[in-house]
């Protein structure tokens, strides 16, 4: 069963205004939207990351223990090609045991640990900035979302202004009706207009609702319980310096160099001590020793590669050519934004502000059409379809004004968010 219109508009003015207990500026909309995030929790995930790379990091600095057994059999064996009367030749046995113990530990490892130290860090940084990159799109899609829910609370106040106006008249066609001075005609005239104006109502607030109800859920809110607060028209803004695009760049150069950086250390000399401990048969050491035989090594290994033919210059050339390419995408970002705010800052200064100072003097020329034209229906110069149409135009006027003035606090609105 389809409600009537005039049940249908007061149901909907419950749901919009029963719950509406606090207002929102679209600056705590934006807030709340990043707040809100899911992507948010892709920071704690990095830095989750980056601290257990780090403890493994610290690791490094511990004995690494390393326990391994062999068995194995060949062919052949070492053996002595002579026979003693004296004493007996050991024969190696061709099946082979060995269990053993490993222990290295680091003496100098040329400064790579800091540098991984300092490479994790950047890497936490870096993916936070990328989330804040990404997170900060949210608020030109909220943005927008809140002038669309704006214009259409403004519009419905304009036309219940307008149903208002319409309802005074209706009382007043029907006074004349009930003295003669009228005909029936000119009461149903209105309130078919009042109708039609029912029916935009209903549409604009069932669009309200929703539009609430998707905002309510990007800010992380149960419903669309607030209402929302048109900003003062006051100008562009041409600073660009808190997009966090500048600082994911700032953070890749950084790489970049620190990457850089790394290229010294190939050339660094590593020095550690080492251990190895265990039985064998034979032991490995002494291969006369043809029973399960204790065995034990200890010294210290360095590795060093003086030469590496070019490679270090060339790819410290390349990250010097990914440095100035980041330069290049700082420089178009730059010049996109700059471009950007230009339009932004004629639109809002020059065109709105035209067409706001046009709005004004059409609606107060309209109104003092309407003032004569009342006299004129009074006096039976005038029909009622032509007032109502006069009616129209200027319902249609106090549109049109609020919505270039809500465009023009959306671009200035849009420009803060881009800058």
């Amino acid at each position: 069963m389809r409600l009537p219109y005039f049940l249908l508009i007061p149901l909907l003015s419950v749901a919009l205004q029963a719950h509406a207990t606090d207002t929102l500026t679209v600056e705590q909309c934006q807030a709340l939207a990043i707040q809100n995030s899911p992507l948010q929790q892709k920071k704690l995930y990095a830095e989750s990351i980056a601290a257990l790379q780090t403890l493994n990091i610290r690791s490094n600095n511990l004995p690494r223990i390393q326990v391994g057994a062999q068995a194995t059999w060949q062919s052949d064996v070492f053996g002595l090609p002579i026979n003693s009367p004296l004493f007996e030749v050991p024969q190696v046995p061709k099946d082979q045991y060995k269990l053993s113990v490993d222990v290295a530990e680091r003496i100098w490892d040329g400064g790579s640990d800091r540098y991984l130290r300092r490479q994790r860090s950047l890497e936490n940084e870096l993916a936070a900035a990328q989330v804040d990159v990404d997170v900060y799109q949210l608020r030109e899609v909220v943005t927008d979302l809140y002038f669309k829910s704006l214009l259409l609370q403004e519009s419905n106040a304009v036309l219940q202004t307008s149903k208002e106006d319409l309802g005074r008249k209706l009382k007043q066609a029907e006074a004349a009706i009930a003295e003669g001075a009228a005909l029936r005609t000119s009461a149903d005239q209105i309130r078919l207009q009042i109708l039609k104006t029912e029916q935009q109502v209903v549409g604009i607030q069932t669009d309200i609702y929703a539009l609430r109800q998707i905002l309510a859920r990007w800010i992380g809110r149960e419903n669309g319980d607030f209402a929302l607060v048109l900003p003062p028209l006051s100008g562009v803004s041409t600073a660009f310096d808190q997009r966090p695009e500048f600082k994911l760049l700032d953070l890749q150069q950084r790489s970049f160099q620190l990457q850089k950086d790394r290229l010294h250390l190939l050339h660094q000399p590593r020095v550690e001590a080492f251990a190895q401990g265990g039985l064998g048969r034979p032991n490995p050491f002494n291969f006369f020793e043809t029973d399960f035989q204790p065995f034990l090594l200890i010294g210290l290994r360095a590795s060093w590669t003086p030469f590496d033919w070019g490679n270090r210059s060339r790819d410290a050339q390349v990250l010097d050519l990914q440095v100035k390419t980041v330069d290049t995408q700082r420089a178009a970002l730059l010049q996109r934004l700059e471009i950007g705010s230009l339009k932004d800052k004629w639109d809002t200064d020059v065109k709105y502000r035209q067409q706001l100072a046009q709005d004004d003097e059409i609606i107060r020329l309209q109104e003092d059409i309407i003032r004569r034209s009342d006299a004129q229906v009074q006096n039976g110069v005038m029909t009622m379809t032509d007032y109502l149409s006069q009616i129209d135009l200027l319902t249609q006027a106090r549109l049109n004004r609020k919505t270039h003035l809500i465009q023009a606090v959306q671009v200035q609105e849009m420009s803060k968010v881009r800058k």
